[in-house]
């Protein structure tokens, strides 16, 4: 939990005012931040699922996969495919396998990440043993292409040490390749092709993973937590600065800090995984956006806390402290899931316009009166309206 103890309150309000000043980063820095950058596997993954985006994205790779087999099968009725009993039957090997992860594709409910590191493992071999089943090896030459999904699927899903590696074995496999159409065919045209698949291969996943790095790290630096979608500390920081300075309560209005802290949270990671309990902080974020007005500003300070910082008007409490109590439980889950909730409240006599030491004094009670909330055993809320 973090605390809003008197030594601590200027880490979150108030923030002075001014730009910040970005440093300038190297293209070398850039390059090495790019590498590295985390396996963003489960994140992306988050991102998808918060859009409804995973059954096309799943859609999407099977398709590619279709494609793969009918065009490995036409190469068995080509005089530049198969050429052998053995190509033969490595070919129609690779179809069935292929054919197989079709399969899991359809039937796994989740795709994990060491199934998704199998899957680029599988591909690559796959590419590998397919480019050199052929009588004419231009037509493997030109089955290089296939490196470049497989690096456009690691540049979204995995880190950028995988990329590496999959660009240097992409490249040892077309110049061998190209060294065989060189040899057997035509020099000039071997070579200008193994340059523009050879361009596919680097810069396109390279780009893309590289955009994605720089997208990734700004994200960690913004205003927003990226899993719940609400203000991050820095976020609301720069916001209640804001709210303080243009006043948005009119004098029949009170302002409002409200401090929630999920009960038992440690439990429901060691019971049921980090997964579920990132899914109940994602739905205490939306049930928490129904507590507040359209102006109210609603953030996660990291682990389990949330903070709620709104205007309401002056008789208005009860209701509020009733939207609270009625909206940040979750029921429909075995245990239920129970919130410790501080509430401070300006009292009517107030100025219109807060000022930041009012502001941080709000923050301070409402952080006491949530840990009484907790010592009281939590699953209520504990309100402070100026008058105790």
């Amino acid at each position: 939990m973090t605390s809003f103890g008197p030594d601590r309150l200027q880490s979150i309000l108030p923030a002075p005012r001014g730009r910040e000043k970005s440093a300038v980063k190297s293209a070398f820095g850039l390059l090495v931040q790019w590498y590295r950058r985390p396996d963003q596997f489960d994140s992306f993954n988050r991102y998808l699922a918060t859009k409804g985006l995973e059954l096309a994205v799943r859609l999407l790779v099977i398709g590619s996969l279709t494609t793969v087999i009918i065009a490995m099968t036409m190469l068995r009725f080509s005089d530049a495919g198969v050429h052998s009993h053995v190509t033969s039957v490595v070919n129609a090997v690779i179809i069935a396998a292929t054919g197989a992860v079709i399969v899991l594709f359809c039937l796994l409910l989740e795709i994990t990440r060491r199934w998704s590191y199998f899957f680029v493992a599988y591909c690559e071999v796959g590419v590998f043993v397919g480019v050199f089943l052929n009588s004419d090896p231009f037509i493997g030459l030109i089955q290089c292409v296939l490196f470049v999904l497989i690096g456009g699927y690691i540049a979204y899903f995995h880190n950028a040490r995988l990329q590496a590696f999959h660009m240097v074995f992409s490249i040892v496999v077309l110049a061998l390749i190209g060294r065989k159409v060189a040899i057997y065919a035509d020099p000039a045209l071997a070579t200008a092709l193994c340059l523009i698949i050879a361009t596919g291969i680097v810069v396109i996943p390279f780009a893309c993973q590289f955009v994605l790095s720089l997208l990734g790290s700004d994200a960690d630096s913004s205003d927003v937590d990226p899993l719940t979608g609400l203000l991050n500390r820095r976020g609301l920081q720069r916001a209640v600065v804001e709210m303080g300075a243009t006043g948005r309560a009119s004098s029949k209005s009170s302002y409002v800090v409200a401090i929630v802290d999920v009960d038992s949270f440690k439990t429901v990671n060691d019971s049921h995984g980090h997964e579920e309990g990132d899914l109940v902080l994602r739905q205490i974020a939306d049930r928490l956006r129904w507590c507040g007005s359209e102006n109210a500003l609603f953030a996660r300070f990291g682990g389990d806390e949330f903070v709620l910082v709104d205007t309401i008007d002056v008789g208005a409490a009860p209701a509020f402290e009733d939207s609270l109590r009625r909206h940040l439980r979750i029921d429909d889950r075995d245990p239920a899931v129970t919130t410790s909730v501080g509430v401070a409240i300006t009292s009517a006599e107030w100025s219109s316009i807060i000022s930041d030491e009012e502001l941080t004094d709000l923050f301070r009670v409402a952080d006491a009166s949530m840990y009484r909330a907790k010592a009281a055993g939590g699953d209520q809320v504990v309100m402070w309206d100026g008058k105790q």
